[in-house]
């Protein structure tokens, strides 16, 4: 993730994406990639392998969370050889198949508000930065904290760089970049935003899921589309 500075003079709002500005997973978009581009064997192993452990996800069963980091760090090994270019490319695809059609309206609004009240948008998700980066441009957002991938020669290794932007750690990402400014707002949607949304001045649970929402509550923060 390259260093990110924000303007000192105006207010910062921080979104979540998946599950806050849209429904959609981009882990869809590159499962529709490796299938078209001839990698649909490598995927197919890769779901095999995983299937026990979807089983249990889906039970309810097991550590959720790690289940998910896992499921997406695996789906992006498969794209290791790949240049910056052909995943700039791949993350533009996702956003405009996957991500934007299955966009949140109600919350794309209130981005777009602040935005009309001068204030500066950063994205903060445990997406893969070349993706982030698409959705960024999407929104005309300032900044997009995103996990980044190892480069070895200038192609993706197919390993991460960083521990996924989940939990505490995009509250403390955030922190270091506002340093002594306060978050206005945060918006996110399930349990890990927790710490990011609040830092913030207006935290907003977006369609939350059950531990979210409990917090919400707990906490008397603004509750959206629950």
């Amino acid at each position: 993730m390259d260093e990110i500075k924000l303007a000192a003079d105006k207010e910062t709002v921080a979104f979540d994406i998946e599950g806050t500005l849209t429904e959609g997973m981009a882990w869809e978009g590159v499962r529709d990639y490796l299938v078209e581009s001839g990698d649909e064997d490598k995927y197919k192993a890769f779901q095999s392998r995983m299937t026990p452990r979807y089983l249990l996800f889906r039970l309810n069963l097991g550590n959720k969370q790690a289940f998910k980091n896992d499921w997406i760090a695996g789906i992006l090994a498969l794209l290791a050889g790949r240049d910056l270019v052909e995943l700039q490319a791949l993350g533009q695809r996702i956003v405009s198949d996957v991500l934007w059609p299955k966009r949140r309206v109600d919350v794309l609004e209130e981005l777009v508000g602040h935005q009309a009240a001068g204030r500066q948008i950063v994205l903060v998700s445990g997406q893969f930065q070349p993706f982030l980066d698409a959705f960024v441009e999407k929104v005309g957002a300032a900044a997009g904290m995103g996990t980044p991938g190892a480069w070895q020669d200038g192609r993706f290794s197919g390993k991460l760089d960083a521990p996924f932007t989940i939990g505490q750690r995009k509250a403390d990402l955030l922190q270091e970049v506002l340093g002594n400014q306060q978050l206005y707002a945060a918006y996110g949607d399930t349990g890990p935003d927790a710490p990011m949304l609040s830092m913030s001045e207006r935290p907003t649970a977006v369609y939350p899921d059950s531990q979210l929402l409990r917090t919400a509550r707990e906490q008397g923060w603004r509750i959206m589309g629950s």
